[in-house]
């Protein structure tokens, strides 16, 4: 946070992104590629079908955002979020590993060329939104699902 006006800077909230995908590529380099195709937990996602969630917020916090630079206006999801969740899990399968962690890699990459290209005025416009969309869809997000990728959880 910057500390002169307590709002997060695009500076700042871009290293909160750099560090959080940092740990977590990490740890999903670490495991063996079978582990991806593995249950999390009992009848839940496989490891696969998280990484393609992550990747469907990470566009969809492109759109918002694009959208947000456009109007000046928040955006919402075009859906509800489990909606949008079943769908990314459903678009997992039948997907190679390879083709879901070129995709996960992409997509954050796309979501970071767009934070950098927002203003600091952009990101704490209307209470903040897009900052708090960013971290719900970025480092906040990895955090939840860092657990996941640990090679002893399994269903």
């Amino acid at each position: 946070m910057d500390t002169s006006s307590g709002q997060p800077t695009v500076a700042e909230t871009l290293a909160r992104m750099d560090e959080g995908w940092a740990a977590f590529r990490d740890r999903l380099h670490s495991l063996p590629s079978q582990l991806l195709e593995a249950h999390i937990e009992d009848g839940g996602w496989t490891r696969k079908q998280m990484l393609a969630h992550l990747s469907t917020w990470h566009e969809l916090t492109v759109e918002r955002l694009s959208g947000l630079v456009e109007s000046g206006e928040p955006q919402s999801t075009p859906d509800h979020e489990d909606v949008i969740n079943a769908r990314a899990a459903r678009g997992a399968v039948g997907r190679t590993t390879g083709e879901i962690l070129l995709d996960i890699d992409h997509t954050f990459r796309q979501l970071r060329r767009k934070v950098a290209r927002l203003t600091d005025a952009d990101l704490t416009a209307h209470d903040s939104w897009a900052a708090a969309v960013i971290a719900g869809n970025t480092y906040g997000h990895y955090r939840e699902h860092l657990a996941d990728l640990d090679p002893r959880q399994k269903g």
